[in-house]
């Protein structure tokens, strides 16, 4: 296979490296600006994905409540509390959307929530929807499509807004997402086109008003499903575009969306692009020429960590020793057959894939705060890329997406190169 290796996860997960189904829907539903979470279980479900939310980087922004399942409602039921759970969240809140999120324990007791959210939908003057998130049910990327999924019902049909788009896929709990997202815009607006609403990054009614642009953007392939939908309800097109890392990537993920739009794309601004990107990294070609054929793991979810790959593999001359994808999506198969990493591994065992980085000779790691320990046992480098990043915060305008982020990941790398101390 090209002297590479894919690796399937195949027989025990001890420690899977995906989340399950809950944090999927959790992920995506906290992108929607005016909805409020309702997480239906066990306290630890609750306090799952809220601490993941809360040591985020906006903590200003949580709006998950648990509906105070006991562990006596294991026997009675808590029909009830969810109940309460609806009503209390709407007169403190007063939401556009409330979502039932229900859990492992209550979906195998057979609590009748499909029943208490229809019959709270006559008591409170906001939209209510109920997904089954039990964590047998799927991993986290399930519960991320299907969610997108059903918020195309609350979508209305709309006249089309000439090079409007709506962007899928966009997670605004990853490092850098909001800088990101306003380097994307930029990028956008430079072509002449114009945001319609983020999925999900918008408040309810804008994404009511998903059907009004011309063009639905897919970043990495996340969110597919949704497009889906959306063209056969609403006639409206999508393209499936890179995540935006580094120089090539921003090119094809700009080429793209033109074709897409029917538009010119306007090579007067990439060339600029391309003109202040080269003059800033001429200043540490040094540098660069230094840590040249590093060997590296890449460890991510399948929209952003295929692109991350090879941006580090054809820009900065890296070889991808690892490329394993934590959580995949439905575009994964076709990105296997790539040359630009050595092994993949797709959703492996936590033991597998640290014992196949370490047999690899890795040299620094691309993850998350999961691959800490990891990192210090190499005694390499570790740049936090992917969710979720638990010790480092991100509140300045400064991107890794696009062409701006093309500068400011290059520096990150190199800074975490040569200020990593190891004994000699």
């Amino acid at each position: 296979m090209n002297n590479k290796e894919v690796k399937m996860r195949e027989g025990v997960v001890f420690d899977p490296t995906q989340d399950c189904k809950l944090v999927g829907a959790a992920r995506a539903l906290s992108g929607v600006k005016d909805a409020i979470t309702i997480v239906h279980g066990r306290h630890g479900c609750h306090c799952g994905v809220l601490l993941l939310r809360t040591l985020g980087s906006n903590q200003n922004d949580i709006r998950i409540v648990g509906s105070a399942f006991r562990a006596s409602d294991m026997i009675y039921g808590a029909e009830g509390n969810l109940a309460a759970a609806i009503k209390l969240s709407y007169e403190n809140f007063e939401p556009a959307l409330i979502t039932v999120l229900n859990c492992s324990a209550p979906a195998i007791m057979g609590d009748d929530v499909e029943g208490v959210v229809l019959s709270m939908r006559e008591e409170i003057p906001a939209e209510i929807f109920s997904l089954s998130t039990g964590g047998y049910e799927g991993p986290a990327w399930i519960g991320y499509e299907e969610t997108l999924a059903e918020l195309t019902q609350f979508m209305v049909e709309s006249e089309k807004r000439e090079n409007s788009v709506n962007i899928i896929g966009f997670k605004q709990d990853e490092i850098k997402a909001y800088s990101d997202l306003s380097e994307i815009e930029r990028m956008l607006n430079s072509q002449g086109i114009t945001v319609n609403s983020v999925l999900t990054n918008s408040r309810f009614v804008e994404i009511k008003k998903a059907p009004e642009a011309s063009l639905n953007i897919v970043l990495g392939g996340d969110g597919l499903e949704n497009a889906k939908i959306m063209r056969e309800k609403f006639d409206v097109p999508y393209v499936v575009t890179p995540y935006p890392f580094g120089l090539n990537n921003s090119v094809e993920f700009l080429e793209s969306v033109t074709q897409g739009l029917n538009k010119e794309c306007n090579r007067e601004f990439i060339s600029a692009e391309k003109a202040v990107i080269k003059e800033r990294i001429e200043n540490v070609f040094l540098f660069l020429e230094g840590i040249y054929d590093t060997s590296v793991a890449v460890v991510g979810d399948g929209g952003r960590a295929f692109d991350l790959a090879k941006f580090v593999s054809d820009e900065l001359g890296f070889g991808v020793k690892v490329l394993a994808i934590t959580s995949k999506n439905y575009v994964t198969p076709d990105k296997e057959k790539e040359d630009y990493f050595e092994t993949l591994l797709i959703e492996p065992d936590r033991f597998e894939m640290n014992r196949e980085i370490k047999a690899k000779g890795v040299e620094m790691i691309f993850g998350s705060s999961m691959e800490k320990k990891l990192a210090y046992e190499l005694g390499a480098p570790l740049v936090r890329m992917f969710y979720p990043v638990l010790d480092e915060v991100s509140i300045s305008d400064s991107p890794y997406a696009g062409f701006k982020g093309t500068i400011q990941l290059t520096e990150s790398i190199i800074n975490s190169i040569i200020s990593n101390y190891t004994e000699l």
